[in-house]
């Protein structure tokens, strides 16, 4: 498939505006501010503007009409200020991981993740062979190197299923030990594969750690450093030049091709996250890059066990490029609500038929290792969102007083997964960033229907709202810097607590 960047203009969100150019609704606008504008503590409101407000951009009318929903954000809002204020980095003691331990690791990753489209940009044995090298005292590793060692290390241990007692403060340790580099990486870092590499493992573990604004700026990083690289520029033809000359006279390969193009579709699709997740500006630009589309298996051999790797690129992608239409449609050009309501149910049914082409809920079932599952569940998850967010911002849903009863559907159907994805985990504390990412606006979707909807049936969402503020709390006993997660999900159970069962 030949895909460029012209295929869309662009319309970027301003950075400065916590909504972006997403529509919202006026009388909920005072509310929000007068919120964000009550808290002192400004790491505190940048947690708060970026990791669940910006999430509610187009649901929020549901939440701040209604005086029970802002009561409990409020609530959460003080006890996040009081947890910010008062929070200490607690350094933990180095755990013992042996060389033994440190080796399997390594080797459980390098068997499970070594797709060709996506590659570490080291040698499995020279990887093997630094828990040796660290005993070695004039050996000296740079920040990009050991940044890549302790994220190879933490997805090990994640596929390991061998019980490991202090497992979850071995997680914690090498997530400190990665975070503490950044500064130093940052100041260092060039534009190499493993610096790239490098950026995409930091992208995911500051997402976990709820720090979305860093991210944002790693993120940054990686989107130069593949320009640099030739990543937005593969498919590229110089004026007057010949395709097939162009091909032939290249010392590139066509696997090398690939892999750029499968990496750079990647980072297309992260920005669109971080445009939609959290109202961030895009930095892939319309016009900035000419792409086309990899061949799924990157080396032209189709392996088998590569298969949910393919289909969720294929299905991913095809999301992505839905998004990018989203996300550059101007609603607000439209005077005309019928126009603009057009629009978006020509997206959500893009999004119904590419659940359907792909079987998405069944490839879920069928899955049958922890990489597949996720795999799986990502696109699950991604559509579900894009299905709730697209239907919410139709002036028509906008204007009811009510939620659309296949939204709440929707919301129900997403937590539920995700209930059944963690209860097979062995590791469910550390999958925090898909409830940043993908389950928070399903979470607050369904707390308002159980608020607002006066409906008699609500146990069995209660119950499940329940399940999920008991998990971020479980989560946040391990990880302190996602106890002001936990704090926004305690705040809407006890709401939905006492709708459910008034005093």
């Amino acid at each position: 498939m030949s895909t460029s960047s012209d295929i869309t203009g662009t319309r970027p969100a301003s950075i400065d505006l916590l909504h972006g150019s997403q529509p919202q609704t006026p009388n909920t606008q005072p509310v929000i501010h007068s919120m964000l504008n009550g808290i002192k503590d400004d790491q505190a409101r940048s947690l708060l503007s970026s990791n669940v407000f910006c999430h509610l951009r187009n649901v929020e009318s549901r939440l701040f009409e209604n005086e029970t929903c802002v009561k409990a954000v409020e609530t959460a809002m003080e006890e996040v200020e009081r947890l910010e204020s008062t929070r200490e980095i607690n350094v933990l003691d180095p755990p013992v991981i042996t060389k033994e331990m440190a080796k399997r690791w390594v080797k459980s990753y390098y068997e499970a993740y070594q797709f060709e489209g996506f590659r570490v940009p080291l040698e499995k044995s020279f990887v093997m062979s630094i828990p040796d090298l660290l005993e070695i005292p004039h050996v000296h590793m740079d920040s990009t190197l050991k940044i890549i060692y302790y994220n190879i290390l933490l997805q090990g241990i994640i596929l390991d299923s061998e019980y490991l007692p202090g497992r979850g403060k071995i997680i914690q340790y090498l997530y400190q030990s990665s975070m503490m580099l950044v500064d130093d990486w940052l100041c260092h870092i060039e534009n190499t594969l493993p610096n790239m590499f490098a950026a995409f493992v930091m992208i995911s573990m500051t997402l976990e750690g709820c720090n979305s604004e860093m991210s944002w700026k790693i993120f940054g990083y990686a989107c130069n450093i593949a320009r640099a690289l030739g990543f937005f520029s593969v498919d590229e033809q110089s004026d007057g030049q010949d395709p097939q000359s162009v091909s032939h006279s290249s010392s590139e390969s066509e696997v090398d091709k690939n892999r750029k193009r499968f990496e750079f579709w990647h980072l297309l699709r992260m920005d669109c996250l971080f445009r939609l997740s959290f109202g961030k500006p895009a930095l892939i630009p319309g016009g900035s890059w000419t792409v086309n589309f990899p061949d799924p298996t990157i080396t032209g051999v189709d392996d088998a066990s590569t298969r949910f790797i393919q289909i969720h690129f294929l299905a991913s992608m095809r999301l992505t490029l839905t998004l990018l239409k989203y996300l550059d449609l101007d609603v607000e050009m439209h005077q005309d609500t019928d126009v603009s309501d057009q629009a978006l149910d020509a997206l959500i049914a893009e999004v119904q038929a590419i659940m359907s082409d792909w079987n998405a809920e069944e490839l879920f079932n069928s899955a049958t290792n922890h990489v597949d599952t996720w795999f799986s569940a990502d696109i699950l998850f991604s559509s579900y969102k894009m299905l709730i967010v697209f239907t919410q911002s139709k002036r028509c849903n906008q204007s009811s007083q009510f939620l659309p009863r296949h939204t709440v559907d929707v919301a129900r159907k997403s937590l539920k997964m995700f209930q059944s994805l963690m209860s097979a985990e062995l590791h469910a504390y550390w999958g925090i960033s898909l409830i940043l990412l993908h389950q928070f606006i399903p979470f607050f979707i369904l707390c308002a229907d159980i608020i607002g909807s006066h409906r008699y049936e609500l146990e069995d969402d209660f119950i499940l709202v329940s399940w999920l503020n008991d998990f971020v709390d479980k989560a946040a006993e391990e990880r302190p810097e996602l106890r002001p997660v936990a704090a926004i999900a305690k705040a809407m159970t006890i709401a939905c607590q006492q709708i459910q069962l008034p005093t």
